[in-house]
């Protein structure tokens, strides 16, 4: 994956009413081959216990952002494959998840989303359906 797809981390934090905090991090933001990587970055002092789900786009105020219900695991099996979908990350630590988007005709968000605590924390990344190039031509 070309350094231009690596778009700046996004870095969560949330702080619980115990002082603790949960925060990690996602790239890229924007999917932009249908092959790669994505980056999951934990800057905690703890663990955390976090999920890659898929959401369907929704409109908000004219802004298009992730649903806030994820799709079922076997609807995101058919649009990416990735492995491993829900893990633990240690403190410090940084794992590296292969992805592969199966139908690049249909846009959705994958977001990161953190599994424990009293809120969950989540954070996406979009992948714009693809433009076939007849539909990019212009129609007499």
């Amino acid at each position: 994956m070309r350094l231009t797809h690596w778009v700046a981390i996004a870095l969560v934090m949330a702080t619980l009413p115990a002082g603790g905090a949960r925060a990690f991090s996602l790239a890229p933001l924007t999917m932009g081959e249908a092959k790669g990587l994505f980056q999951i970055s934990n800057p905690a002092e703890r663990s955390i216990r976090l999920a890659l789900q898929v959401f369907p786009p929704r409109q908000e105020q004219g802004v298009t952002t992730a649903s806030l219900t994820p799709l079922s695991r076997e609807a995101a099996e058919q649009i990416i494959r990735l492995r491993p979908s829900e893990f633990r990350l240690s403190p410090g630590a940084t794992r590296t998840i292969p992805f592969t988007v199966l139908d690049q005709s249909q846009p959705f968000f994958l977001c990161g989303v953190s599994l424990q605590g009293l809120f969950t924390v989540r954070v996406c990344s979009r992948w714009r359906a693809s433009v076939s190039p007849a539909s990019r031509s212009p129609r007499p």
